[in-house]
């Protein structure tokens, strides 16, 4: 699998699930549960690249990846609508991300 294409397998698993932990859980069996009793052991091990049905994605990626998504969406609703949709604070703490924001403060 190329750069790009692992990049829109992670953007496809981004915007499916709400958090990483609803990711995880996305590929743990029942039977998974029946056997290891115990949730938190199989995410790890889904996390681990061990168990799971699909790709596997770690923590941090799915994390940087649901806030540039984000960003890049907030932005876009900003240039789109001509008016500023976050506060200051939101402003700040965009800045720790490679992508500015259009607000005028």
């Amino acid at each position: 699998m190329d750069q790009d294409e692992a990049s829109t397998t992670v953007d496809n698993i981004v915007t499916q699930f709400n958090t990483y932990e609803d990711f995880l859980d996305s590929q743990i069996t029942t039977l998974d549960l029946y056997y290891l009793e115990d949730e938190g052991l199989a995410r790890q091990l889904v996390e681990l690249g061990y168990r799971g049905t699909g790709e596997v994605v770690r923590r941090e990626d799915f994390e940087a990846r649901k806030a540039a998504i984000e960003i890049a969406r907030l932005a876009e609703r900003t240039q789109k609508n001509d008016f500023c949709l976050c506060t200051f604070e939101a402003c700040k703490s965009l800045a720790s991300f490679t992508f500015s924001c259009f607000c005028k403060h």
